[in-house]
């Protein structure tokens, strides 16, 4: 690598954040525009942190009740890793860590100011390293622990949460910095909780330490605003409705929730590109024994289940990401994540949207959702061969016609466990580009589903499928569905205290 080449991706962390001059900034960019080895480190550095989590499929005779709602307990953990690769990768991805693992960061403002950060500072040793339960903070919307690790190991640590009850609580995440310092959210702990329990191992050893603590929620939920807004639309059969907002001290979440048919009009829906929650479910036989939890009219219960974390990027254009407005400030509150998950009904998907906090003078706010797409059968399902056997790359330009226009398939190509393709929409003039999205399924010999379609991030008509089994070589495509994006839905919500 040059020098200049150096000092280019040395100033990525301030260009990133445009605190640079001017003139700097027609440097960097003029340097951009000539190095192609500095485009693809700055490529690699915009990528927002982006966490989906594996979705499960169970039969019907698995997936009841509360079997499925306590495999979504164990499998839905969100983890955000920093993978330091060395260079400016080193510089960028501790400068943007340590911003977020600080307790100097943003949404923390408040609590500091009002002196709810639980003061633990607990220590003890595991496998002869000393580790220091810190501080917490109790929010009504996220219970977040700050942990230091006096020597860090090779291994990142597992970590549980539950209250005196022996209740488990869900980890969303994990932001560690230099496997020294964790940050770590999990799902609020009820209100009544008195006494807290986390417990600390690394993977695949027995050793296991335990902190016990005191917490009190009430003291955060003094300063809490819970809003039942209760609004609810229909828009081209799926029902939207916005059940609460939680503006905690330190994060504002919003809970919606989608319905749609059973009847078949729609084979699924996507929230975003990536978050697909396909139509499917059985019914139960009427000599069969009642499942353990509640089904849907008519007996159905869920065949698929799913749960997904995506972290946004504020300087992302609105129109990818959900967005919330002060209106009584006139500006944009940043956006923080979402999470989407199936319920124990089938065709139906609860949303949680989270944002930096809301300040305690706001009366009003403005919600826009993110893009939903809603799905239906495509017409053409005809498979298209891939044979992986002897060569990496294979090129089709098979056209896939649609009432839309059509759908040409340029190529496929194989990187290690990971199958991609490259497509592009060719769409009548009165159809806009952006308005639709195709599903597309891989299948190995014996038919198995293997992985699903993931969008290749800023590569418009590019997707790749994670393989489920890398022993295969041999696989079928097929254009399974394709989405019309919905109008965006916008709400405007008074969360006044009267």
């Amino acid at each position: 690598m040059s020098k200049e080449c150096q000092l280019i991706q040395d100033l990525f962390p301030l260009y990133s954040e445009n605190l640079v001059s001017p003139e700097t900034k027609e440097y960097i960019e003029k340097h951009l525009a000539q190095c192609i080895s500095c485009q693809k480190t700055w490529e690699e550095l915009k990528e927002p942190l982006l966490d989906i989590l594996p979705e499960q499929e169970f039969k019907a005779e698995q997936g009841v009740g509360d079997k499925l709602i306590a495999s979504l307990k164990k499998t839905a953990i969100l983890g955000i890793c920093f993978l330091l690769l060395g260079g400016a990768g080193i510089g960028y991805a501790s400068y943007t860590a340590g911003k977020h693992v600080s307790l100097d960061d943003p949404s923390y403002r408040l609590v500091g100011e009002l002196g709810l950060f639980t003061e633990i500072n607990q220590t003890r040793a595991l496998n002869n390293t000393e580790i220091t339960l810190e501080k917490g903070i109790f929010d009504n919307s996220r219970t977040i622990l700050f942990l230091k690790i006096a020597k860090p190991g090779e291994k990142l640590l597992e970590i549980s949460l539950s209250d005196e009850t022996g209740q488990e609580y869900m980890q969303r995440s994990s932001r560690v910095l230099q496997k020294k310092y964790y940050v770590v959210e999990f799902e609020p702990l009820k209100a009544e909780v008195e006494k807290a329990r986390i417990a600390l191992n690394y993977p695949e050893e027995k050793e296991e330490i335990e902190f016990l603590f005191p917490v009190d929620i009430t003291q955060t939920l003094q300063h809490t605003r819970i809003v039942y807004p209760n609004m609810e639309e229909k828009v081209e059969g799926v029902t939207i409705g916005l059940q609460k907002a939680v503006l905690g001290v330190s994060q504002s979440e919003f809970k919606l929730k989608l319905d749609w048919p059973y009847d078949g009009s729609v084979a699924g829906i996507s929230v975003g590109r990536e978050a697909f929650f396909p139509t499917s479910f059985s019914k139960i036989p009427d000599d069969a024994p009642p499942p353990p939890g509640p089904t849907a009219p008519g007996g159905l219960i869920p065949n698929y289940a799913a749960t997904f974390g995506v972290n946004f990027r504020s300087e992302d254009p609105a129109t990818n990401r959900p967005a919330l407005y002060d209106l009584n400030r006139r500006q944009e509150i940043t956006v923080q994540g979402g999470e989407y998950r199936t319920t124990q009904f089938p065709c139906q998907v609860e949303m949680s949207l989270k944002f930096d906090l809301v300040e305690p003078q706001t009366e009003e706010v403005e919600l826009l959702l993110p893009p939903i797409y809603v799905f239906t059968k495509a017409n053409n399902m005809d498979k298209i061969s891939l044979d992986f056997s002897k060569e990496a790359e294979i090129k089709l330009d098979k056209v896939i016609p649609l009432k839309e226009g059509k759908i040409i398939i340029s190529k496929a190509w194989r990187e290690k466990e990971r199958v991609f393709i490259n497509y592009r929409l060719e769409k009548a003039q009165d159809t806009g580009y952006q308005d639709l999205l195709p599903h597309f399924v891989l299948a190995d010999e014996k038919e198995l589903k293997q992985g699903q379609g993931r969008f290749t991030y800023s590569k418009d008509g590019e997707l790749f499928f994670s393989l489920y089994d890398s022993q295969s070589s041999k696989f079928s495509l097929t254009l399974d569905s394709m989405g019309k994006l919905l109008p965006r839905q916008k709400y405007t919500i008074d969360i006044s205290e009267k």
